[in-house]
């Protein structure tokens, strides 16, 4: 199965380093195309093997498995420009303003979505997967067999994309802001910022660990608040306060969801 890459900004190089990093494909299977060809070369020379080919149409015509990363406003151009691809091809969308049927529509082959995170790279993490109607079972499998060693995949309706985007794709930046506000806050208290950071960082981590392991966060939260303590007045804060804070992070990061979508179809 070769694998190609249109779209190698952050997102796009995360992902294909975590994908090549996984082993779920050789280098010598990938085919790397972007609009800089420094990029792509820098990928091809920390991956020996991955090739880095001329343009977008070549990546396409070359490639099974094909993820097109690009911007919002480049999308269904590149798409236009690398129609009709083979027959065979699976192009695999990361971005979620257009609909899938409109996907398929202009690049005439099978489509689906996908929303990964940047900490693919890292070998942990969610992706979230949308299937266009052309797309067969087959592919289903392999475009799962080559993202489930380095992330958690999840097949999800394409109207609950935005919503889960927001807990996945988005997540590493609202956790590690949340994070560093945790640490600032001790800093303002007397700790010294890098220890606060660091304090905070390895807590974290544990804490992941910890309820990865199968103990459930009500669990957790009873073992280390004795009831009257210290902790339970923390908790306190947070529950009277969190709700409402991340109802409202939701509410305007869906709704630039949908402004993003509104944009296109106008320029469609």
């Amino acid at each position: 199965m070769r694998v190609g890459f249109i779209g190698l900004g952050n997102m796009g190089a995360a992902m294909a380093a975590g994908i090549l990093e996984s082993g779920a494909v050789s280098p010598s299977d990938v085919l790397l195309a972007n609009r800089s060809r420094g990029k792509a070369e820098a990928l091809a020379e920390r991956f020996r093997g991955a090739k880095v080919v001329e343009d977008n149409r070549d990546a396409a015509e070359r490639s099974d498995v094909l993820f097109v990363t690009v911007r919002t406003d480049q999308l269904l151009g590149v798409l236009k420009d690398i129609s009709p691809v083979r027959a065979g091809v699976h192009v695999v969308v990361v971005n979620g303003a257009v609909p899938l049927v409109r996907l398929e529509e202009v690049c005439g082959a099978a489509v689906s979505k996908l929303v990964p995170s940047v900490t693919m790279e890292r070998g942990r993490g969610v992706s979230l997967i949308s299937h266009g109607p052309s797309v067969t079972g087959p592919q289903m499998g392999a475009l799962g067999s080559l993202l489930s060693p380095s992330s958690l995949v999840k097949e999800l309706p394409e109207g609950s994309m935005d919503a889960a985007a927001d807990l996945t794709s988005c997540g590493p930046a609202l956790i590690a802001e949340m994070m560093q506000q945790f640490a600032e806050s001790g800093a303002r208290h007397g700790i010294g910022r890098q220890d606060a950071w660091e304090m905070v960082l390895e807590t974290l981590q544990g804490t992941a660990l910890t309820l990865g392991s199968g103990e459930a966060a009500d669990s957790l939260k009873d073992r280390v608040a004795t009831k009257g303590g210290i902790t339970e007045q923390g908790l306190k804060v947070l529950r009277s306060n969190l709700p409402q804070v991340f109802d409202q992070v939701m509410e305007v990061t869906l709704a630039k969801h949908a402004e993003a979508r509104s944009r296109l179809s106008e320029r469609s």
